[in-house]
């Protein structure tokens, strides 16, 4: 499936894979999270060819993830920053890192630490519920269809494994 046909898949998993899923993209954004702003300094961090990184900022951008800002005028130097859109991404990132820590990490221990400026301790990212602040895992939630849920190219046999939430009137 092409990447333009994430964005019409009625799952809102599949709409943003298909904005910030492609290789580097996560890069990219750990980069931007973590300062780093410009694009010389984003390819020379990644390695990564500047055709692919000015694809990827271009994406980023038509989706105001980020807005390019003009630092320099002669020669037009260019930053990128996060805009709020962007920002929202953070615990996204600070997931996969978790994960990659937890699964992925060298025998020496994971390459970064993430310290809560509050209270100063190494933390990790953890979803929790916004209502009683549990840890949300696999086992203890239930997904229930929404309101613009509807069968699909990349949704066609999901609506089996949902169930209806309870009629909150009666």
């Amino acid at each position: 499936m092409a990447k333009t046909e994430f964005a019409d898949i009625v799952c809102s998993i599949a709409r943003t894979v298909g904005i910030v899923g492609e290789r580097w993209t996560p890069l990219i954004l750990r980069d931007l999270f973590l300062g780093i702003t410009r694009f010389e300094d984003l390819r020379r961090d990644l390695g990564i060819a500047s055709n692919v990184l000015a694809d990827r900022l271009r994406t980023l951008r038509d989706n105001e993830i980020v807005e390019a800002r003009v630092y320099q005028d002669n020669p037009v130097r260019t930053e990128y920053v996060l805009t709020e859109r962007g920002r929202d991404l953070y615990p996204v990132l600070t997931m996969l890192l978790a994960w990659g820590d937890r699964w992925l990490s060298a025998p020496d221990g994971p390459p970064l630490h993430v310290v809560h400026r509050d209270c100063g301790h190494i933390t990790e990212g953890v979803v929790v519920c916004h209502h009683c602040a549990t840890p949300l895992t696999a086992t203890n939630v239930t997904w229930h269809p929404g309101p613009g849920g509807r069968p699909g190219p990349g949704a066609t046999l999901i609506g089996h494994h949902l169930t209806p939430l309870p009629d909150s009137s009666a």
